[in-house]
C-alpha cells in the first residue's frame, strides 16, 4: 500500500486511520506497512509496498473464502474545486481473493486470529492525486459480509 525505506510500521494507532461505517464481523488487531519507517507513510507511484491485515473474526461458523477491495478516496485536478474526494478502485485489488495470503489460509474458523500479507503496486496515476489521499481497505467473506474495514491516510509521491 506505501512504499518508503526499511522498517515497519503499525498504522491502526495514528491519527487518520479510522474503520469503517458499517457492521464488521471481525475484531481488527492490527495494520501494519512493512516499508513505512514514519508517519504519514510515502506511497511511491510505480513502485509495490507490503501490508498486513491481522484480524480474529467474530462469528459462529467457518470462513469459506476471503476477499478484498481497496480503493482510494482522491481530490483530482479535473475536479470542481468545491467537490470532495472521489472514491477510485485500484487496479487489479478489487473483489481479490485473499486464501493465498492468510497465514492460515481458508478456511478462516472463528476467533482463530489470522493475518493478510500481501503486496500492492502503487499505480502511476496516482501522481495525479492533489492533496492528502485515503486509501480503504475491505476484506469480506463470500456471502460479501465485511470482515473488517478500515481508511488509512497517505501521501503519494
Amino acid at each position: 500500500m506505501v512504499v518508503t525505506s526499511c522498517g515497519s510500521i503499525r498504522v491502526d494507532d495514528k491519527q487518520g486511520f479510522a474503520l469503517c461505517n458499517v457492521p464488521q464481523l471481525a475484531q481488527l488487531e492490527r495494520v501494519e506497512v512493512r516499508e513505512c519507517s514514519r508517519w504519514p507513510c510515502l506511497a511511491l507511484a510505480g513502485r509495490k509496498g507490503t501490508y498486513q491485515i491481522t484480524f480474529t473474526p467474530r462469528t459462529n461458523e467457518a470462513i469459506n473464502n476471503v476477499k478484498s477491495d481497496i480503493h482510494a478516496w482522491v481530490k483530482l485536478p479535473f475536479l470542481a474545486k468545491n467537490q470532495g474526494p472521489i472514491r477510485v478502485p485500484m487496479p487489479r485489488e478489487t473483489n481479490q481473493p485473499l486464501c493465498r495470503y492468510l497465514t492460515s489460509g481458508c478456511p478462516v474458523n472463528p476467533g482463530v486470529t489470522t493475518t493478510v500479507k500481501k503486496s500492492v503496486t502503487i499505480p502511476i496515476q496516482a501522481r495525479m492525486a492533489q492533496g492528502n489521499v485515503v486509501v480503504e481497505v475491505s476484506v469480506k467473506d463470500d456471502r460479501e459480509r465485511v470482515l473488517t474495514c478500515f481508511y488509512a491516510p497517505v501521501v503519494v509521491a
